[in-house]
C-alpha cells in the first residue's frame, strides 16, 4: 500500500514540531501547513496514475497509426508518381 505523500510529509515535519514548540502552537502550525499543502495540490490540477498511463498508452497507439498511415501515404505518392511518369512517357 502506498503512504499518501501529504501524511509522510506530516509524520516527518510533526515530531520536529512537537520537540522545539510548545504543543498548542506546534499544533496549530502543523494544521497550517496540512492547508496550505492542500490548497497548492488542488491548484495542481493532478490526475491519477491510471489515468495518466491510459491516456499516455492511447498517446502511443495513435502515434504508431499516424506513422503506419503516413508510410503508406509515401507509398502511395511513389507508386502515383511512378504511374504518372509512364503515361507521360507513352
Amino acid at each position: 500500500m502506498q503512504i499518501d505523500p501529504l501524511a509522510a510529509l506530516l509524520q516527518t515535519i510533526k515530531p520536529l514540531l512537537d520537540e522545539t514548540l510548545p504543543a498548542d502552537l506546534a499544533r496549530s502550525l502543523s494544521k497550517d501547513i496540512e492547508s496550505k499543502v492542500q490548497e497548492v495540490l488542488r491548484k495542481l490540477s493532478l490526475v491519477p496514475r491510471h489515468e495518466f498511463e491510459a491516456q499516455e498508452a492511447l498517446v502511443t497507439n495513435l502515434e504508431t497509426k499516424v506513422r503506419h498511415l503516413e508510410q503508406r501515404l509515401a507509398e502511395m505518392e511513389r507508386v502515383g508518381a511512378t504511374g504518372a511518369n509512364a503515361t507521360d512517357e507513352n
